[in-house]
């Protein structure tokens, strides 16, 4: 599986004409999202240019150099997909063209020229490359296999499939053409309308799930801190906990005596537990929003780690604007 990924990715680089090889890209990328982290780490955790606790300064770090890593790969293979998207976009246009051509006496390559003379973006490109391969002394089969090949499309690979087929079956290709330019254009108009009416559905998880529920958390946060740090009866239950007990939940020995460090534990671990939950919702978020607007779970490793800056972002400014509230 991974090996397929990885296959899959450097197909992506060598159709955009990347100008990385994917090793060289991958170790830049590594490099650079563990600057970002470590320069993060520096401002937030050591200088306090925002004033973060040790365990969220921690965590914003970390979540920068994932966020950081995801975009600098994601880049090349969004680059890809839009092409790709471009060119099954113009696919039923150009070949309409090519079977008006046919219909009106011209020949197949003929037919391409046109096409390669019109403005179809990166169709445009491909088509010169098969008209070249054809003035080479390629065949026409070859020349269309290796379209379908450089195009990480399956529209394109099933076009091409049932193109070459029917000439050599002799059907009539110009009404092939035709059929075919009318199937892929019903598939995009499918694939939009599921789009379009699955936009509110998305836009709600994102909104409830990225925005409104780690607002809401980071308000409960610092109420719980302010209930906890207030509360009178915390220091009855202090005095009846051993160290014994302190040690355990705060994973080291404590010599203070004043067992107030063991409320602390309780209120920094509720407080962990809430980031874990913000955490684990945006990590949902991002699989159920790439299987309603992608189809597929494939591509959710591209809007995780993006909900998981927002939500994090949202719940930590919630948390500092809150504070105020309560003289802290």
């Amino acid at each position: 599986m991974l090996k397929e990924t990885w296959n899959n990715y450097t197909e992506y680089l060598r159709e955009i004409k990347w100008p990385f090889e994917p090793k060289t890209w991958l170790i830049i990328s590594i490099v650079l999202a563990i600057a970002l982290g470590v320069a993060t780490w520096i401002l937030v955790g050591i200088l306090q240019v925002i004033p973060m606790k040790f365990a969220h300064g921690l965590l914003f770090s970390l979540i920068i150099l994932i966020v950081t890593l995801d975009i600098t790969l994601a880049y090349p293979y969004l680059l890809a997909v839009r092409r790709i998207s471009q060119i099954e976009e113009a696919l039923p246009d150009a070949f309409k063209q090519m079977a008006d051509t046919l219909k009106a006496g011209g020949t197949f390559e003929y037919a391409l020229r046109s096409v390669s003379s019109a403005e179809y973006g990166p169709l445009t490109e491909e088509t010169n490359l098969i008209l070249r391969r054809l003035e080479e002394g390629e065949n026409l089969e070859n020349s269309m296999r290796a379209f379908a090949n450089n195009v990480n499309s399956k529209v394109v690979k099933r076009a091409v499939t049932i193109i070459l087929d029917s000439i050599a079956a002799g059907a009539s290709l110009a009404d092939i053409l035709d059929e075919i330019a009318d199937d892929v254009r019903a598939t995009h108009r499918i694939m939009h309308e599921r789009k379009s009416s699955t936009l509110m559905q998305v836009l709600f998880m994102v909104t409830a799930g990225a925005i409104v529920a780690p607002f809401i958390f980071g308000l409960v946060t610092t109420i719980v801190e302010f209930l906890m740090s207030q509360s009178i009866s915390a220091f009855n239950i202090i005095q009846r906990v051993s160290i014994t007990e302190i040690t355990m939940l705060c994973g080291a020995a404590v010599s203070n005596p004043d067992k107030t460090v063991y409320w602390n534990c309780i209120k920094e671990s509720i407080t962990m537990l809430l980031v874990c939950y913000i955490i684990i919702e945006a990590i949902a978020v991002g699989f159920m929003v790439s299987m309603i607007r992608e189809g597929n779970a494939s591509k959710s490793f591209i809007y995780i780690p993006v909900f998981l800056l927002i939500a994090y972002l949202v719940y930590y400014m919630s948390y500092i604007f809150t504070i105020g509230f309560f003289g802290r």
